[in-house]
């Protein structure tokens, strides 16, 4: 399984700059990345209104030419709060992704090194993916003070989730290290006398820079899921800052689900933003080198 999982970073894939058969047109799910970048980095400047301005009158208005996408159960803009949710979600994304691809690189490159570093990842992956995570993520925030700070809240999360995601791309990273050190040209430089550290920065990091990235789009997509569903079930950021899950949370409530559609405004970048991160997952890179 773990071979199978590192294929892509030694095999020949789509280039990042993928184009269609025939074409030089991108495909349609990368300007869907390229949209939620744009979005996430200048919706907080967008926002027409201050995301926390509450006006209880205007509660659960249909879109209209003051709110182009309607009011919440608080009478909050949705548009502006939609926009500033895009940046928080995808900055909250990325720092629990990022420690998870980190942790998998390093792990995963150290068992390569060694069969007692490689039976140390294999223990500690198999207690990380037994672990019933969501009873953990229940009973951590449960232990947390009702009013913990939101950075405290994020801190929390990030390293749940990096405890939890590591140990697949971990394994993916060790079958691809333990493959590439047999191939020809890292044989070489051991017999020229490199070192570790060398091998690894001039001859391994390089061939896996595609499943890095990859795994990175998988881990991003697996955030964005994770922090959706942990809003719903009330262990995500606190009110009032916005995020992709909690602005969801209103349609927990059947009437409102079923009245008011423009709360369902988030599912308009969720869906394609975890397509793109999905078609790029399976669209590695090639960053064969020798």
């Amino acid at each position: 399984a773990g071979a199978a999982l590192a294929q892509p970073a030694i095999a020949d894939g789509a280039p990042l700059g993928g184009r269609k058969r025939g074409g030089m047109r991108p495909r349609a799910w990368r300007w869907a990345l390229w949209a939620w970048l744009a979005v996430a980095l200048a919706g907080p400047w967008l926002a027409p209104l201050p995301f926390r301005a509450q006006d209880r009158p205007a509660a659960l208005q249909a879109p209209s030419r003051a709110h182009w996408l309607g009011t919440d159960e608080f009478g909050r803009d949705v548009e502006s709060r939609l926009l500033v949710a895009t940046g928080l979600t995808s900055l909250l994304a990325v720092g629990m992704a990022a420690p998870a691809l980190a942790l998998a690189a390093v792990a995963g490159l150290a068992a390569a090194a060694g069969p007692a570093a490689a039976a140390v990842m294999r223990q500690t992956g198999e207690i990380c993916r037994s672990l019933p995570w969501m009873f953990v993520l229940v009973a951590v925030r449960a232990a947390l003070p009702l009013d913990a700070s939101t950075s405290t809240i994020a801190l929390t999360l990030v390293v749940l989730f990096a405890a939890a995601a590591w140990p697949v791309a971990a394994w993916a990273f060790y079958s691809a290290g333990r493959a590439l050190m047999q191939r020809e040209f890292v044989i070489a430089a051991e017999a020229m006398g490199a070192t570790r550290s060398q091998i690894l920065r001039r001859h391994l990091w390089p061939n896996l820079r595609g499943l890095a990235i990859t795994y990175f789009a998988l881990l991003l997509a697996a955030a964005i899921s994770a922090e959706v569903s942990l809003e719903l079930v009330g262990l995500g950021l606190p009110q009032p800052w916005p995020t992709w899950g909690n602005m969801l949370d209103p349609l927990r409530d059947y009437t409102v689900a079923t009245s008011c559609w423009w709360l369902y405004a988030p599912l308009l970048l969720i869906v394609p933003v975890l397509w793109g991160l999905s078609r790029q997952g399976l669209h590695p890179p090639s960053t064969m080198s020798q």
